[in-house]
């Protein structure tokens, strides 16, 4: 199967036909009691959707909200194996987690600068319940691209398969931006926490994890709810 890297751009890059949605969709609504929130603050892209990250089930949730392919990162880890398969939702662009990939920060950067949209999880793993910290890459790219981000957090994804039709939910907030020019350093951490804050402001408390009770919360909530 071919990545993102090797798609040319007016193959891989346009919105989901219509049944492959509708499939998406499907599979949520059997093993979930699954609705989607704030649709219409969805932009064209260019953007960078930023989601919190709990479960393998995350692909499927966000592929059955968002009108367009949504590439992005896989851990290189799940390459080749069946749980890697859910990458292929979105076409992924594979990551080492364990060590600063700068390639594949690069190759997300392209993907926006061509005019598409980029999906990460600022956390980089899986929380498998609340917020965790998040890394630095989100403001990397997002400070040289210099497009909108759009905040998109997921609940109750972790619950299914364990319990019977789980309620999900996916709320997506309003876009917004960082400041312009590329973030370096401290710079780096303070607009990273920016983007954690405004995840942490769609989510519930007991979603919030390190996040709780942040300062820069209720400033983030005023700008995407």
């Amino acid at each position: 199967m071919e990545t993102s890297a090797q798609v040319r751009p007016e193959r891989l890059y346009k919105p989901q036909m219509w049944g492959m949605r509708r499939g998406f969709k499907l599979f949520m609504h059997l093993v979930s009691n699954y609705k989607v929130i704030g649709q219409s603050n969805i932009p064209k892209p260019p953007f960078l959707l930023t989601f919190n990250h709990m479960s393998f089930c995350d692909a499927p949730a966000i592929a059955g909200a968002v009108d367009y392919v949504t590439p992005g990162f896989g851990a290189k880890k799940y390459k080749g194996k069946l749980k890697g398969m859910l990458f292929y939702l979105g076409s992924p662009v594979w990551i080492d987690q364990d060590a600063p990939d700068r390639r594949a920060l690069m190759t997300a950067l392209k993907i926006i600068e061509r005019g598409d949209l980029f999906a990460i999880a600022p956390e980089g793993h899986r929380s498998k319940g609340s917020l965790t910290q998040g890394q630095e890459g989100v403001a990397f790219i997002a400070t040289r691209a210099n497009v909108p981000i759009l905040p998109l957090t997921i609940t109750g994804t972790e619950k299914i398969f364990k319990q019977r039709r789980p309620e999900v939910r996916v709320t997506i907030g309003k876009p917004y931006h960082l400041p312009e020019g590329r973030a370096k350093g401290e710079q780096l951490r303070e607009y990273t926490e920016r983007v954690m804050c405004a995840l942490a402001a769609l989510l519930p408390e007991s979603y919030r994890g390190v996040y709780a009770g942040h300062p820069l919360i209720p400033e983030m909530a005023a700008i995407v709810t």
